[in-house]
């Protein structure tokens, strides 16, 4: 995933479009050095290979270089009174009209798509910091599950609504393994690691808080137990509600967990 800004491809496409204003008579260098060097310096951040989308616009790329060479050829000598002929301004332009033409296609094929705002949250939040779904302590006692968060909060950011409740029970369920090794003094997990399971063996041993269990106890009934069918599909609004059941269940369970001392097996980018 690579983060376009539009405000970039704004002062781009506006510095881009200074050479369709080049005279076409002969002139100073210093009357067209700022146009032709912003011009210049735009294009190659454009095409930088490095940027995931360059790839996108691979087919703009060859009058991209042609254009850079007969700009390059005029900036290369800034000399004092230096005059730019206006047969050298034309084929600039001339050439800026090709790589024109290209960029444009290349750009009208490019996979681009607005990602909406879910609920309250965010857009560039899910996508960059999703673990901010969750309590911010969630890095410091389980920093396993900082993973799925971050999945969370991407799957609902595109709108991939039930992948987004699988990762919200992955986290919950890697917070609740961490919470039953605390609450039982560190007995063997059971066999079977499912929520439903969790809550009963709890139950059984007579540990963990009555709130946390009966946090995990509606959020399985209500939706865990449907959301693995395959039939079962979650809507956006559905995702959001699981979200926010999880994010309670963490949050309960996180209250009773210590920190957990930073290895590097436990760090978490």
């Amino acid at each position: 995933m690579d983060h376009i800004s539009a405000p970039y491809l704004f002062e781009a496409a506006v510095a881009l479009d200074e050479l369709l204003r080049l005279p076409e008579t002969d002139t100073k260098f210093d009357d067209v050095a700022g146009p032709l060097i912003r011009a210049h310096q735009q294009m190659i951040q454009l095409h930088d290979p490095a940027l995931l989308y360059a790839a996108s616009l691979r087919t703009a790329r060859q009058s991209a270089e042609f254009l850079a060479q007969v700009i390059k050829a005029e900036t290369d000598e800034p000399l004092p009174n230096r005059v730019v002929t206006g047969t050298n301004l034309s084929e600039i332009k001339r050439r800026y009209s090709h790589y024109r033409s290209a960029l444009l296609g290349a750009l009208s094929v490019m996979g681009t798509f607005l990602v909406s705002q879910k609920g309250s949250h965010d857009v560039l939040t899910l996508l960059l910091q999703g673990e901010k779904l969750f309590p911010a302590d969630l890095k410091e006692k389980v920093p396993e599950a900082v993973f799925d968060a971050q999945q969370a909060a991407k799957c609902l950011a595109y709108d991939v609504a039930t992948a987004c409740g699988f990762h919200a029970f992955r986290v919950t369920e890697s917070v609740l393994r961490r919470y039953w090794t605390h609450e039982t003094g560190g007995t063997a997990h059971p066999k079977v690691r499912t929520l439903g399971v969790y809550i009963a063996a709890l139950m059984r041993a007579g540990a963990g808080d009555p709130k946390v269990l009966a946090a995990l106890k509606q959020l399985n009934e209500l939706h865990r137990n449907p959301l693995i069918h395959p039939e079962t599909a979650l809507d956006v609004e559905e995702a959001l509600n699981i979200l926010g059941l999880a994010r309670s269940a963490v949050a309960a369970m996180l209250v009773h967990l210590p920190k957990i001392p930073l290895t590097t097996s436990t760090a978490v980018p």
